[in-house]
């Protein structure tokens, strides 16, 4: 009786062992070489992308107030684009369009329009998914978990730090955060709706604004 008791014990640690050990290496090869690799393409994907549209909001924190915008985006390489302000209200349908060096600046409210040439604006501008992206390009860590991908970032000429968040589930970005060199929150993006490249160029510069809510 008591060979058969031990005999059991020395059977039921083995099979201990062996589970142990096979979970172990499952999730060794899961977190390891599947996600690790998972992750490389998403970056890539995100790195390459030549146009998109989206429609996000944005908060900006200065020192004494914090500014609300809800923007939609259009863009497509080499630098065509155009953004319209949808809120506040005293902006609302305010549009900025750049095609190369021509920035041309449109409110349909007031019936106005100034355009100007030889003009270098985009897109060195803290709100372009493709400014961020450019900079990611430069250099970038990478942290990760089952839902998400952020890339961390610097943004030298404006001394900031930045993280750009992908979901793993839709492969496309859902925010990013902009930091000064206090962790203080300047720049808060949260992406209400967005997809890449499937802009055409009538897409940005038709003379009637378009409304993307319905259709991204």
């Amino acid at each position: 009786m008591k060979k058969s008791l031990k005999v059991f014990l020395i059977v039921l640690i083995i099979s201990i062992i062996l589970i142990f050990l096979i979970q172990f290496t499952y999730k060794s090869i899961r977190t390891g070489n599947n996600i690790g690799k998972s992750t490389n393409d998403l970056i890539e994907y995100i790195l390459n992308i030549s146009s998109y549209e989206a429609r996000l909001e944005v908060t900006v924190n200065s020192n004494k107030t914090t500014n609300q915008y809800i923007l939609e985006q259009y863009y497509m390489e080499p630098g065509y684009s155009k953004q319209i302000v949808r809120e506040p209200k005293n902006i609302e349908n305010l549009e900025i369009i750049c095609t190369e060096n021509k920035l041309e600046i449109r409110n349909s409210n007031l019936g106005l329009s100034k355009i100007y040439e030889n003009y270098t604006y985009l897109n060195e501008n803290l709100f372009w998914l493709n400014y961020i992206i450019e900079e990611c390009k430069k250099e970038y860590e990478i942290k990760e978990n089952e839902e998400e991908i952020i890339l961390g970032f610097r943004i030298e000429k404006y001394n900031y730090k930045g993280e750009l968040y992908i979901s793993r589930k839709t492969f496309l970005p859902t925010k990013i955060k902009i930091l000064d060199n206090n962790n203080q929150n300047k720049i808060y993006i949260e992406y209400k709706e967005i997809k890449f490249n499937n802009i055409q160029e009538n897409n940005i510069f038709a003379f009637e604004t378009k409304d993307i809510r319905k259709e991204v």
